[in-house]
Order: C-alpha cells, then sequence, then structure tokens
C-alpha cells in the first residue's frame, strides 16, 4: 500500500475536499524510519512545517504522500515579515518556495483545524469532522501571540500581530477609525524586542502618531548594550516615535464608542491611543498535545528530545510548539534545524539536536569589532540592522563588538559581501562553507579585499583582522549538511 504524508497546518489554500472515512494504515511496518506504507502526519503548515515537508521530499524516490493541512487560508508563508503588510506589502509576496508542494506526493488542506489527537488510536479528528489515521505524527502547531493580562486588552483597536489575517485587520481598522474621528491616529506599541521596533517604525509609516511602551529600561536588552540600545532610541526619536520605558500598562480605557482610546500604567499615567498593538511575546500551542496525554513543560511547549521525539514514540514536536531542555524554540533558525532532524530522523539517519542557545548552532556567527574605544556610529548601526533583517540573523551589539548568529552555511558569501559593502570590515565567518580559520584569520572561502577601519586601503587577502573571531560552529554546520547534502539546502540568502 502507498503511504500518505498528512501535515496538518496552520496556514491554508482553498479548502481540498477529502475523504470523511479514515485513511487506511498497516501498523505491521511501523518503526522509526519512513517506509512505502507509513502514514505521516504533520499537525502545522508554517515554516517549520514547510522546511519538515521540504526535507523528507528532497529525494525523489522517498515513497510517502503528504498532506498538509492548515487553519489559515493561506498556503505556508514568512510570518517574521508580516509587519511589512502593514506597509502595503502584497500578503502573497510572502509565500514560501512552493516548490515542494508542487511535488504528486503532497496535497495541501487549507482552512481545516486539527481539534484532537488519539494517541491509542493514532488518528486526530478535524474541524471539518474529517478523521485521518497516522503512524507518525508532527506537532508543528507554531505559537500565538500574547496579550498583557489587564482589563481592556481585547478591546475594538487592540491587536496582536501574528498572521496575514491580523496583519489586514489592522490596515483596515486604521482607515475606517481614522475616517470616522476625522484626524491623525495615536497609537501605542507595547513590548519589546525587534518586533515591537520594527511595528512601532510601521505605524509610525502609517501616519500614526506612535508611541512605544516597554517595561526594560534600554531598548532591546538581549541584543544591545546601553549605548547601542541609546543610540537607537535616539534614532526612533529623531523619526517622531515616542519611547517610554520602565512602563508597565495596568489597564485600557474605551471611548463612548466602546472601542480603546486610552493606557493607564502603573504610576498613575495616560497614554492616549487609538490603536494599540501587542508584541509581548508569543506561547506555544501546546494543546493539542496537552490534551491528549503528552509531556508539556509547565512553562508551555511539547517537551521533547534531542531527536524531536515526545513521551509518545508515534509523535514527534518541531519548531516553536516545542521546548527542548526547558527553552522554548523562539526563533526561526533553530525551528529550520528541528524540520531537518525531525526529516533526517523519518529517513533513518542518525542526527541529534545539540541545543538553541546562545551558543547553540543555529547557524554560522559572524562577529564585526566597533571603532576605538568600542564606538559605533548610528550609520553602522543602521546597516547592521538593515542586513540583520535581510538575512533573518539576530544581533547583539556590545562594547566589544557586533555578534550577527543564526545565518546559514549557504548565506556565507552572500552575507559577507553585504558586510564588506556596508565598510564593516572587521568580521569573520566561521562554517562548513566558509571552512575553519586559525584565530584572527578570515575563513578561506570568504577571504577578499576589505577596507581598513578608516575606509582608505584595501587590505590584502588573508591578512588577520583586528576583530574577534568565533569558532567551533563548522562541525554543526558539516553536520546539518549531512542531513540532506549540500544540494538539498534551499539557496535564498534570506
Amino acid at each position: 500500500m502507498e503511504g500518505t504524508l498528512l501535515v496538518i497546518s496552520g496556514k491554508h489554500d482553498p479548502p481540498i475536499v477529502a475523504s470523511t472515512t479514515v485513511l487506511p494504515v498497516d501498523r505491521s511496518s511501523m518503526n522509526d524510519t519512513a517506509s512505502p506504507t507509513n502514514e505521516i502526519l504533520v499537525v502545522g503548515a508554517g515554516m517549520a512545517a514547510h522546511r519538515f515537508v521540504e526535507c523528507l521530499l528532497h529525494d525523489p524516490s522517498t515513497d510517502v504522500r503528504v498532506t498538509v493541512i492548515g487553519d489559515e487560508g493561506h498556503g505556508p508563508y514568512d510570518r517574521s515579515a508580516l509587519v511589512e503588510v502593514l506597509a502595503g506589502r502584497d500578503p502573497a509576496e510572502l509565500q514560501l518556495e512552493r516548490a515542494a508542494f508542487g511535488d504528486d506526493r503532497v496535497r495541501l488542506i487549507r482552512d481545516d483545524r486539527v481539534l484532537r489527537i488519539d494517541p491509542a488510536a493514532r488518528t486526530v479528528r478535524t474541524r471539518a469532522r474529517r478523521t485521518y489515521a497516522y503512524d507518525t505524527l508532527v506537532l508543528a502547531t507554531g505559537s500565538f501571540a500574547a496579550r498583557v493580562a489587564v482589563d481592556g486588552a481585547r478591546l475594538p483597536g487592540c491587536f496582536v500581530l501574528r498572521t496575514i489575517e491580523d496583519a489586514e485587520s489592522v490596515r483596515e481598522f486604521v482607515h475606517t477609525r481614522s475616517r470616522i474621528l476625522g484626524r491623525p491616529l495615536r497609537g501605542a506599541v507595547i513590548g519589546g524586542g525587534p518586533p515591537g521596533l520594527a511595528t512601532a517604525e510601521a505605524l509610525h509609516d502609517l501616519g500614526i502618531d506612535t508611541t512605544f511602551v516597554q517595561h526594560p529600561e534600554h531598548l532591546l536588552p538581549a541584543e544591545l548594550d546601553q549605548t547601542a540600545a541609546t543610540v537607537r532610541r535616539i534614532a526612533l526619536e529623531e523619526k517622531g516615535i515616542t519611547v517610554r520605558t520602565r512602563a508597565r500598562t495596568t489597564r485600557l480605557d474605551p471611548d463612548e464608542s466602546g472601542a480603546v482610546t486610552a493606557l493607564e500604567f502603573q504610576d498613575g499615567s495616560f497614554q492616549r491611543a487609538d490603536i494599540v498593538i501587542f508584541t509581548i511575546g508569543v506561547h506555544p500551542r501546546d494543546e493539542l498535545a496537552r490534551n491528549a496525554g503528552l509531556e508539556v513543560h509547565p512553562r508551555g511547549g511539547v517537551i521533547v528530545d534531542d531527536r524531536c521525539g515526545t513521551s509518545d514514540e508515534n509523535i514527534l514536536a518541531i519548531g516553536e510548539a516545542a521546548c527542548f531542555e526547558g527553552r522554548h524554540i523562539d526563533a526561526v533558525a533553530p525551528a529550520r534545524v528541528m524540520a531537518e532532524l525531525a526529516a533526517a530522523r523519518l529517513l533513518g539517519k542518525d542526527v541529534s539536536h545539540r541545543g538553541h542557545d546562545g551558543s547553540a548552532p543555529h547557524g554560522i556567527p559572524v562577529v564585526l569589532s566597533t571603532g576605538a574605544g568600542g564606538e559605533i556610529a548610528p550609520g553602522q548601526l543602521m546597516a547592521i540592522g538593515r542586513i540583520a533583517e535581510v538575512f533573518r540573523v539576530r544581533p547583539r551589539i556590545t562594547g566589544a563588538g557586533v555578534e550577527l548568529r543564526g545565518a546559514r552555511p549557504e548565506q556565507s558569501s552572500a552575507l559577507w559581501e553585504q558586510l564588506v559593502a556596508a565598510g564593516l570590515v572587521d568580521g569573520a565567518l566561521v562554517g562548513a562553507d566558509a571552512g575553519e580559520a586559525p584565530p584572527g584569520q578570515v575563513p578561506r572561502d570568504v577571504q577578499g579585499r576589505r577596507a581598513d577601519a578608516s575606509g582608505t586601503a584595501p587590505r590584502p587577502r588573508g591578512q588577520t583582522t583586528r576583530g574577534p573571531v568565533v569558532r567551533g560552529w563548522g562541525e554543526r554546520a558539516r553536520a546539518g549538511e549531512s542531513l540532506l547534502g549540500s544540494s538539498g539546502r534551499v539557496e535564498n540568502p534570506a
């Protein structure tokens, strides 16, 4: 019997009619590797599910069929770019590469949701009252955006930004509300981090008088030191965005129409706002696993081992729905790694996850030294931000330098070219594509003529740099390469 791979998602296309009967399964062949009779069901069609399917079907001889079921009306798309929809970008441009879903072994069912898992029967039941059987279930349900737990957090005019529908709702509200009030709107973004700052800038670009509100004293405390945070704050304020730190929201108040009109803070002060967007973080969507009796972390997330296995031997979990060694998967790069590991596991490859903290193998690190006295110019900071956004890497700026983490091996050459073009001259890439280099030297595949820190004379090829070099990622990059081989990697730098 030919196998069926079912991916049930948090994204969707026009619904595809499916049989209402339970798909047959040959249980006799169930093991840790994919076989012609293996039914693989993936719940969730976000970026992790997309990468999983892409990896699993990379080999044309893999004899499975894939069914992807998503609870949105779109195919898999890049959630990290949702803020661009506020600026008017066509949501269709966020769609991920569809080549894998054009494979005859795949079908995508959109606008349906899995409501219940029956681990004993190895079936799931969906909102459309369809039942699907599985041999291996892969949970890729992602996460949901949180709101502050205060009165008024769900008033009309209060939003989160997690789906294309969320972004489109914000744009529609802005248009309608500004027409009703007959004036430019006042907005507030509550919550820190890069998503919060990006959202505040997007609201400002829509002509909204925007205030960015967070509790920490400095902007981006996980990414920037105090000096760099001050530079970033000045840049926002010069643009016209008000920054309010050390502020904790305690209540949101409605106007006579019932829509939000003001925020009240812990110190008793108020802030007028016609629209509020929460960017305080996300929580794993683990309710299916919890209700099915799987082990779930007290703070959320399906507990997984180093091969993405859960407490049920027939169920895996990947991406933001998972919790590994007490830590949540909250970034694109580690979610992709987990998707690759899960696919490799089902293909019989012996690979494992090694962690995802600040020193974990999310990709190739880049370290750039700062100028004299540890200073970094505002122009350099802006260039780093643009590069980080394009390549989906995470910057951390300290007095010792600038560190970018999360780059994939195939990005090395393109990323290096951008760093050189921006005049960020003291960096070094380390990884499978870049090759290991002695401390202070540029890896062999990315050596090139780079401007001196002063911007004058170029430095000869291979000459040592003054900036620090982060080492030790080559092994992990090569391990990642072994999952599919070099031809199996996505070549898009972003």
